[in-house]
């Protein structure tokens, strides 16, 4: 390992302790940790596994770049790391901590019933299952506005139906509660929503004290860590054709199981435990990208220019919007014009947050551009825990899916955030719906503690209920007692 690797890696664990000591011991129950640590996994972690040559052969994405380039690189989007942490912390995100009372959760669980999410998700899911929802083979030209609303509110919706039944009921369903989300969820045939519904959840629940017990989080850690390594399984066996046709969801989970004896017994050199390592540490190489762009500035090459950057903002529009979108951003994609541009493998190269924009603002306008996010995400995580409110629970929970977009950078993000924007929106008509209905009956109430007029048990059960202390319904006529 060189001298400026190591540099580097110092860089980014300064920047992890920082945050840590800044944010106190719950630290990660925050989404912008979350994040800094998912870029530590793709720009250090990584590099670390890839000093082992048996994992290094795995990893095709340095073909024809130096390694002193990769370095270089790596150093810089190191600082770039941490002065997106500086920023943050600058914004003091810490002395904003609300408290949550029983109230709120209990409004939280009136508002986010899990039956209206379920039957959400449900069209979502079997759209999924029939090829053409998530991770649909779709070309993006010919996506309809179904294929589009399953590939981007299925995850969420599946989790919040999971945070809302528990709330509602309790933490003895944990686990049950979990293995079905991580069926629904891996039935899509990717890994990554498996894990993202599993951290989302962990972190929903300890936002209103519920914690799992310490038995209940290795088990569904253990049937996790399964159902990855089965998808894992089945599409080094068989590729990803089981999941872009309609195949029901019986022969998709049959397909985790089969792969993961596959896994165990098969003599593929891929189902090795060297073979495994290489293949996630070579997915994580998040270095290679900016590595080549370095190396082809180097020999002369400029960079791009800062005007296209806000062009590829435009992909939040959604599409019902700007039908001509899809044709635009086809040829607009960041990624792609850089790989072009600096004569980069035309592979699946992994650009990142930090390495994305890196051919366009080059070094130095780049760690502007990213004290302005660092400074942003502070703001945003500052409204985020001012109040505990509904909507800033769906905001939560679709801030933590950005953390596992974090290899597709900022357009990745935006439209992760456009989803939260929508469910926002959803989430306070309901609000304000439900609490209109609810104001009658409290006058109701009201009018028969003072003894102006007697109301009926029955006609207060009809009209309002919800969870109380024990997660079970209890009418509002019971708090007359």
């Amino acid at each position: 390992m060189s001298l400026t690797m190591c540099t580097a890696l110092c860089v980014q664990a300064v920047a992890v302790v920082l945050v840590r000591w800044d944010l106190g011991r719950d630290w990660l129950r925050r989404p912008v940790p979350l994040f800094v640590l998912s870029a530590v996994a793709y720009q250090g972690l990584s590099q670390i596994f890839l000093l082992i040559p048996s994992v290094r052969v795995w990893d095709i994405s340095r073909l024809g770049i130096g390694q002193s380039h990769i370095d270089a690189a790596t150093l810089i989007m190191s600082i770039g790391l941490l002065v997106f942490v500086i920023c943050y912390l600058a914004t003091r995100p810490v002395r904003v901590a609300a408290a949550t009372r029983d109230n709120d959760s209990s409004d939280v669980a009136r508002i986010l019933d899990w039956r209206l999410l379920v039957l959400a998700s449900a069209p979502l899911a079997a759209l999924t299952y029939e090829g053409r929802g998530y991770n649909s083979s779709i070309a993006a030209s010919e996506k309809t506005v179904p294929t589009d609303l399953a590939a981007t509110f299925l995850t969420v919706l599946v989790v919040l139906a999971a945070f809302g039944f528990l709330l509602q009921y309790g933490m003895k369903w944990f686990v049950t509660i979990l293995i079905t989300q991580s069926v629904f969820l891996a039935a899509a045939g990717e890994r990554f929503p498996i894990i993202a519904g599993f951290v989302t959840l962990l972190l929903l629940l300890s936002h209103v004290g519920l914690r799992p017990s310490r038995r209940q989080v290795l088990i569904t850690l253990a049937l996790t860590v399964m159902t990855v390594l089965g998808i894992t399984g089945y599409r080094t066996a068989s590729g990803r054709g089981l999941y872009h046709q309609d195949s029901g969801l019986i022969s998709r989970a049959q397909a985790i199981g089969s792969g993961f004896y596959s896994l165990i017994h098969d003599s593929n050199q891929k189902n090795t435990f060297t073979g495994l390592v290489g293949q996630v540490t070579a997915r994580f190489d998040g270095d290679s990208f900016a590595g080549g762009i370095l190396q082809s500035m180097s020999f002369g090459h400029p960079a791009l220019g800062a005007t296209p950057v806000a062009k590829y903002t435009l992909i939040v529009i959604p599409s019902f919007a700007w039908p001509s979108k899809l044709t635009y951003i086809s040829r607009a994609n960041p990624a792609w014009t850089e790989t072009y541009a600096f004569g980069l493998q035309r592979i699946n190269l992994v650009p990142t947050f930090l390495g994305l924009y890196f051919g366009f603002l080059g070094p130095y306008w780049l760690m502007v551009f990213l004290a302005i996010m660092g400074t942003l995400s502070g703001w945003g995580e500052r409204w985020l825990f001012r109040r505990y409110t509904a909507v800033r629970v769906v905001t939560m929970a679709t801030a933590v899916q950005v953390v596992f977009k974090y290899e597709q950078g900022l357009p990745g993000i935006l439209v992760t955030l456009r989803t939260a924007v929508v469910l926002a929106i959803a989430v306070k008509i309901i609000e304000v719906v439900r609490g209109r209905v609810r104001k009658p009956a409290l006058r109701q109430v009201e009018k028969a503690r003072k003894g102006r007029g007697v109301v009926s048990s029955a006609r207060l059960s009809a009209r309002v209920i919800w969870p109380d202390g024990s997660g079970y319904p209890t009418s509002i006529f019971r708090s007359l007692r």
